[in-house]
């Protein structure tokens, strides 16, 4: 299968590797599609402090299932089923874990970054860490992870609701998500950036 790999700053190939083998608990996935984030340019450009060489980048994505090893009625997991999954593996044993902090695990490893990636063409995740689409189209879904954080800043913490003025700094891709979680809520919402560009675009998102 062809995958794409970061061997070491500032240079990527598309390489031919083993597709891989479910281990028990896993799941095959055949890899649909995968949004750049800003920390895969990073790992490219060697500016990302966690990422590691070689690497293979991707951690926003969206696939189906090929394979699954093991019951996975309790996840609602099927083959044939697309998903997307959560690309952040926590320890689950340290103080943040124990605390339900998982985002604050110690020993956290990011697919893309301390892990290998989603771009490839098959891949495998565990069960716990795929979720079913719900219907939406693949590309809605590789957009899944940036939006979850959008929504936890502007939703979650911020907690903007109906009836209040929510300002947004910066229309980049995870501020136009803010803005339209925040809208989602009722609230009325400004965008400000110094390019016109990314502010069009986020008034169409």
């Amino acid at each position: 299968m062809k995958t794409i790999i970061i061997p070491k700053p500032g240079e990527v190939q598309i390489i031919e590797t083993k597709k891989p083998a479910p281990k028990a608990g896993e799941a095959l996935l055949k890899v649909l599609c995968g949004g750049i984030c800003g920390s895969d340019l990073g790992t490219y450009k060697g500016t990302f402090a966690y990422a590691s060489y070689p690497r293979i980048p991707g951690h926003e994505f969206s696939a189906q299932i090929v394979e699954l090893n093991g019951d996975a009625s309790a996840y609602g997991l099927k083959e044939g089923m697309v998903v997307t999954c959560n690309p952040y593996f926590n320890c689950t044993k340290c103080y943040s874990c124990a605390r339900g902090l998982v985002n604050c695990c110690e020993h956290n490893e990011t697919m893309g970054a301390q892990r290998d990636g989603a771009f490839s063409e098959y891949i495998t995740m565990p069960f716990e860490r795929i979720y079913d689409g719900k219907g939406l189209d693949p590309a809605t879904l590789a957009a899944i992870e940036p939006f979850c954080i959008s929504y936890h800043g502007a939703v979650t913490r911020g907690q903007a609701k109906k009836g209040d003025k929510v300002l947004v700094i910066g229309a980049g891709t995870i501020g136009a998500l803010a803005a339209v979680a925040a809208k989602s809520q009722g609230a009325e919402v400004y965008i400000a950036d110094v390019a016109q560009k990314k502010i069009d675009y986020a008034v169409k998102s």
